[in-house]
């Protein structure tokens, strides 16, 4: 008799699937672990390299730097003409984000449309364009709007009326770029306090004016404190403003003095590092200051449960302040139009008959502009893409994998955002422009350096997007059988999508249009828009920049146009 058994299919253990889980976890926890040290060193690593190099000879300490620096001719004019312009530019664009963001946020002169363009306007107009913009339309004598004002007023003159080649003009034109800084951070803000506090304060009679001077700007004052620092920071190390507009008036800033220690022949690098590592301690110091400041404005603050905030009723005061947000907005347009004029022009000052399009021609056509152009977008591309996935898998890790060690994170990622880039651009080129790495005028060291200067953008925009997905959808996810990968993708992913890609265009744009490292770090086969634009300046082809800087321009506004919704609230999750 012939017995048939019957084979039994193998039952996998479940053990086996959850250990296979842990391990991979353990994997990922342990990848991350690398990344973060890895970004950490290439933020570290150029700063401490500096330091060695130039502070440490033949195995000696030596103060050599400052003392080249200090025989520096000129060098306190530099201090002093620097201290003006990064002081008046924080006072100036301070109150200028502060009033819009109140008028907006807070009265009945809200205009929705400056809400939706404002946070995105300085990613429209690379900082050359707005800089030479401003030039091809208010240059003292051919400027083609002085031109038109002395038309229009019956002036009897050759220059004029408008000069913007002194302290006045430099500082107010560098404040424009700059109010949206403050604009974001404030609204953001304001939109977050008990509005039962500017209640109360106008039941008692206060005017809309002394409600916000004494009740409003008290509450938010931590807010504009760190607004107050990016500005400062952002202003110290600002480059193409003083070199476009400063330079015909002869002001000379540190960062403009710099470029000139590392451009002049023979190069003085150890006083350019010196002055860098002066700049860098002046900004850690009102870091510190800040850091002060806001914990004991804090602790004076007064908090409420958030309400819809009341809108305070300005009367005949209403068109007022809707004319000066209007003005505020045309003078931030107006270098677009002074671009399309220069752009047409075959040199500065010609008439409307003369217009010719071969300035386009020539950009497009001449191989360095066509590489520098290409270059600027691929590198761009690429350190959106790099910044984005970095950032966005370690706050993944830190906040809903490993959820300790957060604070060393973000402290570390956010620690680019306290360097100015011409100190990191100084610092990159010291690290890594010899053995072993010479990457010195190398595409690499661009991306590079553009990785660790928006990395504190990518990851605050990683932040905000992650902080809206659900952590009970990840839960059940997990408790279904679903692996870390397979939660991630399925569902994770598809909810912070859009956030990230607000983040990429961010970083993006920021990349394109990165002016002040580019002109140190370009070289023959890595130069990009900036550097090339800021060498056809020096050498006088204002067309040519105008024409080229116009074409970044209209590419970055169709894409900028297209996710203004996403990049604002970005940036505005990102400011709170």
């Amino acid at each position: 008799m012939t017995t048939t058994v019957e084979k039994v299919p193998a039952v996998s253990s479940p053990s086996v699937g959850l250990v296979e889980k842990i391990n991979f976890r353990f994997v990922f926890i342990g990848a991350m672990g690398l990344l973060t040290v890895l970004v950490m060193a290439l933020i570290i690593y150029p700063v401490m390299q500096t330091l060695v190099n130039t502070f440490i000879v033949d195995g000696k300490p030596t103060i050599a730097p400052f003392s080249s620096l200090a025989g520096a001719r000129g060098l306190r004019t530099i201090i002093e003409n620097t201290v003006i312009f990064t002081l008046g530019t924080l006072l100036l664009a301070s109150v200028m984000g502060i009033f819009l963001a109140w008028a907006n946020e807070r009265t009945d002169a809200r205009m929705d449309s400056l809400v939706g363009v404002l946070p995105i306007l300085p990613l429209m107009v690379p900082p050359i364009g707005s800089a030479l913009g401003y030039v091809i339309l208010f240059s003292s004598k051919a400027g083609i709007g002085n031109i038109f004002l002395r038309y229009l007023f019956g002036i009897e003159a050759d220059v004029g009326p408008v000069q913007i080649s002194n302290f006045y003009g430099l500082i107010v034109l560098a404040s424009l770029s700059l109010a949206p800084v403050v604009y974001l951070i404030v609204s953001a803000a304001l939109r977050n306090i008990d509005p039962a506090l500017d209640e109360a304060s106008r039941v008692f009679g206060a005017s809309p004016l002394r409600t916000m001077l004494r009740v409003t700007l008290p509450v938010v004052a931590p807010a504009l404190a760190s607004a107050a620092l990016l500005v400062g920071i952002h202003a110290m190390s600002s480059f193409t403003f003083p070199f476009i507009i400063g330079t015909g008036a002869g002001i000379t800033t540190a960062a403009v003095y710099i470029y000139r220690l590392f451009s002049v022949y023979p190069p003085n690098p150890s006083a350019a590092v010196a002055l860098s590592l002066c700049m860098l301690a002046v900004v850690y110091a009102a870091l510190v200051l800040q850091m002060r400041i806001t914990r004991s404005l804090k602790r004076s603050v007064i908090g409420g449960k958030r309400s819809q905030a009341s809108v305070v009723r300005l009367g005949p005061w209403k068109w007022i302040v809707r004319a000066l947000m209007l003005a505020y907005l045309i003078a931030v347009v107006l270098p677009v139009i002074g671009l399309i004029v220069g752009s047409l022009q075959p040199f500065l000052g010609a008439g409307p008959s003369q217009f010719t399009l071969n300035n386009f021609a020539n950009v497009l056509s001449n191989p360095e502009t066509r590489h520098a152009l290409i270059n600027s977008f691929t590198l761009a591309a690429a350190a959106a893409t790099i910044t984005m996935i970095v950032a966005a898998l370690l706050i993944y890790t830190s906040t809903r994998i490993v959820k300790r060690g957060g604070n060393i994170l973000e402290f570390s990622l956010m620690t680019p955002s306290v360097i100015p880039h011409i100190v990191l651009a100084v610092a990159f080129i010291i690290a890594f422009s010899g053995p072993p790495f010479n990457l010195y005028g190398t595409r690499t060291l661009v991306l590079m350096a553009y990785c660790v200067m928006f990395i504190p953008e990518a990851s605050r925009a990683a932040a905000s997007a992650i902080s809206q997905a659900s952590e009970e959808l990840s839960e059940a996810s997990h408790v279904s059988g679903a692996g870390l990968l397979r939660t991630v993708r399925k569902v994770v992913l598809p909810q912070v999508l859009n956030g990230l890609l607000a983040g990429w265009v961010i970083v993006f744009f920021l990349s394109v249009n990165e002016v002040t490292a580019s002109s140190f770090l370009g070289g023959l086969n890595s130069a990009v828009v900036g550097h090339v634009a800021i060498d056809y300046f020096a050498n006088g082809r204002l067309s040519e920049v105008a024409a080229m800087t116009l074409i970044v321009t209209l590419a970055t506004a169709i894409v900028v146009l297209g996710t203004s919704g996403g990049i604002r609230r970005a940036y505005t999750s990102s400011s709170r």
